[in-house]
């Protein structure tokens, strides 16, 4: 039996700019943190048969890789050549469709395991490559990048995509005790709204693609944004990392009126009239996390959010990215 994890992230700076329809015409930039909410993966030779057994929200048993519905463990599967007599099972800290990358997550973690099954060892950059191969080349998924290589890398990382989608990725050299710092003023919240948010990157992807000037200049903006909070990191300036958070938020909004709601925008302005200097809803909008900037009055922003009916989410920063766990 082999047990994989893979972290969920939160994205920094720069989302959406890893988008293909984006990188592919202006090269891509952002900051990804990976924290230590996982998706796990656990993998299985069975002994009696030959069977294919998938075990998620449901339960699939087939006897050839062509016949297995659910999109990523097939592809995987065929990507890594394995045809017959395994078992696949998943569990999560997080559900799916909160805006922290599950998708990604679940497929790099299963395609590690897969190669160590065969004996395989692969890169953290391969993996991610593998992992955005399937979902964007294969499925032709509006998905970027990013949640594929924070996935693989982990830690507090600063990813470049180039015209050609080669990434490049840099740890950013932060010092432990503002690591520490970053943790405590990073708090975040779940709403207890669920939504599907490929049909928001579909959007934008497509605007994109068609050089719709207004999405291009907010994606351009949110790009210039990431670079200013990359500098305010290594400066160890945690205020001005909210307030380019609130920059950045308010120009994310501005790219589909998907991206947030009446709900949204009243808690996020709660917060801000309770300590936070900055924030957004996570992944591509619309539900799902809401993540603040609070170096201060933390008290008064919790009992803010917890007064609404919000559940606080407490994290670390994870710093070693995809990880066998268990080889037995």
């Amino acid at each position: 039996m082999i047990l994989v994890r893979a972290p969920f992230r939160i994205p920094i700076g720069g989302g959406g700019t890893d988008l293909p329809s984006y990188y592919s015409k202006f090269g891509g930039e952002f900051i990804s943190a990976s924290i230590n909410k996982y998706m796990f993966v656990t993998i299985n030779r069975p002994i009696v048969d030959k069977l294919i057994r998938v075990k998620y929200t449901k339960t699939e048993i087939v006897e050839t890789v062509g016949e297995i519905q659910h999109e990523l463990v097939r592809e995987a599967l065929r990507l890594t050549k394995i045809k017959d007599s395994i078992e696949i099972n998943s569990f999560a800290d997080l559900p799916a469709g909160v805006g922290m990358g599950s998708s990604g997550s679940y497929l790099v973690a299963l395609l590690k395991a897969l190669h160590t099954l065969k004996r395989e060892h692969i890169t953290d950059h391969l993996l991610a490559e593998e992992a955005c191969k399937i979902e964007i080349a294969k499925l032709k998924r509006f998905v970027g990048k990013q949640d594929q290589y924070i996935a693989s890398y982990g830690g507090i990382t600063k990813f470049k995509i180039n015209k050609e989608g080669e990434v490049s990725v840099k740890p950013l050299k932060l010092t432990p005790s503002f690591v520490k710092d970053l943790e405590s003023s990073l708090l975040i919240f779940y709403t207890g709204i669920r939504r599907e948010e490929s049909q928001i990157l579909k959007t934008q992807s497509v605007k994109t693609q068609r050089d719709d000037r207004a999405v291009l200049e907010n994606l351009h903006e949110i790009k210039s944004i990431g670079k200013e909070i990359e500098l305010a990191l290594l400066a160890e300036k945690m205020s001005t990392v909210g307030k380019l958070m609130h920059t950045h938020w308010m120009t994310k909004r501005k790219l589909s009126t998907a991206v947030t709601s009446s709900r949204i925008d009243y808690l996020y302005e709660l917060g801000r009239k309770n300590g936070a200097l900055g924030g957004k809803i996570m992944g591509a909008g619309g539900g799902g996390f809401l993540l603040f900037c609070c170096p201060n009055n933390k008290r008064k922003l919790r009992e803010a959010m917890t007064k609404e009916g919000l559940v606080e989410l407490f994290f670390n920063f994870d710093m070693e990215g995809a990880k066998v766990v268990a080889h037995i």
